[in-house]
């Protein structure tokens, strides 16, 4: 493992460092899948692409051959060596029904791609729930904001199963959870400003029938 692989890999597995200087250093999109059953949450398709620091290092030290793809044994490495470790983070991943506000324990069918020059993780996270009143939320965030995780300009959320028809949902930011962060922000995406307080976006969907 490379200097440079240990110095990223410190950023995925949120440690006292990240802890210590939480502004964004990694910049990840998202897009969504949520996967129903009727009144049933049954789980959630998470894809990840990142920034092209993180897909150098990843490429440059897991694509042994360097053609470009992964292969099982290589995703199986990245996964213990570059992600594993999220699951002491909950992965991320907020579920918000009611009064309870779920995170996963475990994913699964992790995998790794190159989308062009950008690196994607994929994987989906189990949840089985009874959605009782009607509407749920999804939160995707780094409580320390070392990663500024945002959704996907471009078609960033689906909905799936059966009853999704009579689903709907909208991206908004949750103003009820604050992220302070500190220190200079040396990178940033284009067009936004960093003024030292960040809110989640997250995704709140509508059940018609319930």
């Amino acid at each position: 493992m490379t200097r440079n692989l240990v110095h990223i890999t410190s950023i995925l597995l949120l440690g006292t460092f990240a802890a210590a200087y939480a502004h964004p250093h990694m910049f990840i999109d998202t897009k969504l899948e949520i996967r129903l059953s009727g009144d049933r949450l049954e789980g959630l398709e998470i894809t990840w692409f990142f920034d092209p620091m993180f897909t150098a290092s990843i490429a440059g030290d897991w694509d042994e051959n360097g053609n470009g793809s992964f292969s099982e044994r290589e995703v199986g490495l990245i996964f213990e060596n570059a992600f594993s470790n999220l699951a002491d983070f909950d992965y991320f991943t907020y579920v918000s029904s009611g009064n309870t506000t779920l995170s996963p324990s475990v994913v699964e069918d992790f995998t790794v791609f190159m989308d062009g020059s950008t690196l994607v993780y994929r994987f989906f996270v189990p949840i089985d729930i009874v959605l009782c009143d009607g509407c749920f939320a999804v939160a995707i965030y780094d409580h320390t904001y070392y990663c500024d995780i945002l959704y996907c300009s471009d078609s960033p959320i689906t909905l799936t199963g059966p009853g999704s028809s009579n689903a709907s949902f909208q991206i908004v930011e949750n103003n009820n959870i604050e992220i302070m962060y500190g220190g200079a922000v040396s990178v940033s995406r284009d067009g936004k400003t960093y003024t030292g307080m960040a809110y989640p976006q997250q995704v709140v969907v509508t059940l018609e029938d319930i």
